[in-house]
């Protein structure tokens, strides 16, 4: 059987524009914007900016490896080779997939979410709770239909609806500043932030952390990508540059048109609408609501992509059950592992949704559901960086190519400022947030677990020579 998947789908451009479906244009005017905003106050631009900043040091060890590593594993195919540590490697596989799972949960209940109270805010209609349900499940079955083909249309989905929410809300922010009073430099000011430092880099994490970690989504797209030593790094390159502009733009067009309402921004579930419908009324407002709804559903169906290709490359290293490596016939798409990414999403909608309505109400359960998943996504995107970081010095000496400035100091200072991140965004949580340090350690270890329980399979374990002897051999057929 052959378990090969389709090579030389990807183009740059759609690498490019895959990224920023994942990191998700129209984010700013609704979630990610209101809770940037929601803990870093009016300084919730500089937030996207300077979490924009560290990650991008951080893409000097993916830039490097993805030029000389070209595997489904992405991340932690990078680590493997670098170390040889079948835990430390096969662990940071599992973090991956543990961010894109908890964003495709969150996602898709923030759909049903921001359907219900958006209604209710803005036309003072009640959705029944089960259309809310209804809504919340309706994501994951899409992108069981969308992963099953060949990734080219997922392709071509990103780059249509990625162009037209770029020119849409960056034309609604230029809008909103031509017409606000409230424009002004003060929300670069990391001391006005609303909570102190605790705020600020809570709102990082889950505002501009959890938007932008979207980069890497396409490092697992390499397999199936044209020239991938090449296009991989240009493509992440260009897509974090245009969003790290793109947000921290919004983001401030958002601030700076509430400016002194932003309690009252906040109040109306997204501040980004709310000023939209102050400057420009509801009809503006509904069409900015509704292209929202389609861009987070687009967003999060095609990222599951990514966890697909995540859990083949795990079975097909023997690490978790080789049915999962299975191509389809016809699409040459992981279709066993998009099935599985289905079914993992449903139970945990479903986990989350319950216990947290029903203690909690619709609105507050459901914002605490996104607030949860968002914590556990960043944490672990931002420990798997540091890994990738701290490693690339080892992968570096084995290639007799070790630059001390490049590959030491750069990365360490991204490592540096993501753990200052953690760390302030970690401290002081409250019940259900606090959530957070039951599941982040559990995962981890549950991580161990499996890698530990497979330890007698024949675990694949991929160096630098087997890795340049896959490019060699793509660049020949190519």
């Amino acid at each position: 059987m052959d378990n090969t998947l389709n090579r030389n789908s990807m183009t740059f451009w759609g690498l490019v524009f895959y990224a920023i479906m994942v990191i998700a244009p129209a984010g700013p005017f609704a979630f990610t914007g209101a809770t940037a905003m929601e803990y870093a106050g009016e300084t919730a631009p500089l937030t996207f900016l300077i979490g924009g900043i560290a990650l991008f040091l951080a893409v000097i060890a993916v830039y490097i490896y993805s030029e000389k590593i070209s595997n489904a594993g992405g991340y932690y195919k990078y680590v493997e080779v670098a170390t040889h540590s079948k835990y430390l490697s096969k662990s940071v596989g599992f973090y991956y997939l543990f961010v894109v799972l908890s964003s495709i949960i969150g996602s898709s209940v923030l759909l049903g979410w921001f359907l219900y109270i958006g209604l209710e805010v803005m036309l003072g209609y009640t959705l029944p709770f089960v259309f809310v349900v209804i809504v919340s499940f309706i994501t994951p079955v899409i992108y069981l239909i969308v992963g099953i083909l060949s990734l080219n249309y997922s392709q071509k989905i990103a780059i249509i609806m990625g162009l037209f929410d770029l020119v849409f809300f960056l034309g609604l922010s230029i809008a909103i500043i031509v017409k606000s009073p409230y424009n002004g430099v003060q929300y670069f000011n990391i001391f006005n932030s609303t909570d102190g430092l605790h705020g600020f880099f809570l709102g990082m994490v889950t505002g501009g952390f959890v938007a932008f970690s979207g980069y890497g989504s396409i490092v697992v797209l390499a397999e199936e990508t044209k020239t991938p030593g090449r296009t991989i790094k240009k493509a992440i390159v260009t897509s974090l540059l245009i969003m790290i502009a793109y947000d921290t733009f919004v983001i401030y067009a958002n601030v700076g048109g509430l400016g002194p309402n932003l309690p009252a921004g906040l109040a109306y579930f997204a501040p980004g609408l709310y000023v939209t419908d102050s400057y420009y009324g509801i009809y503006v407002t509904l069409a900015a609501f509704s292209i929202f709804l389609v861009s987070a559903l687009i967003s999060t169906v095609i990222f599951g992509n990514s966890a697909a290709r995540e859990l083949y490359s795990l079975s097909r290293d023997g690490i978790l059950p080789k049915v999962f490596t299975r191509i389809h016939k016809k699409y040459k798409s992981p279709y066993m592992a998009v099935i599985a990414v289905f079914i993992v999403a449903l139970a945990g909608i479903s986990l989350g949704l319950i216990p947290l309505v029903y203690y909690y109400g619709e609105n507050n359960g459901l914002f605490d559901l996104l607030v949860i998943n968002s914590i556990i996504g960043s944490v672990f995107t931002l420990s798997y960086h540091i890994i990738v970081n701290e490693t690339l010095p080892v992968f570096m000496h084995h290639l007799k190519q070790l630059n001390p400035v490049t590959h030491i100091l750069a990365p360490s200072v991204a490592s540096i400022i993501i753990g200052i991140a953690i760390y302030y965004s970690l401290i002081d949580l409250v019940w259900p947030l606090s959530s957070a340090y039951i599941f982040l350690p559990g995962l981890v270890i549950l991580a161990v677990v499996i890698t530990y329980y497979m330890r007698h399979n024949n675990v694949k374990m991929d160096t630098i020579d087997e890795e340049n002897e896959k490019r060699a051999k793509r660049r020949v057929e190519q």
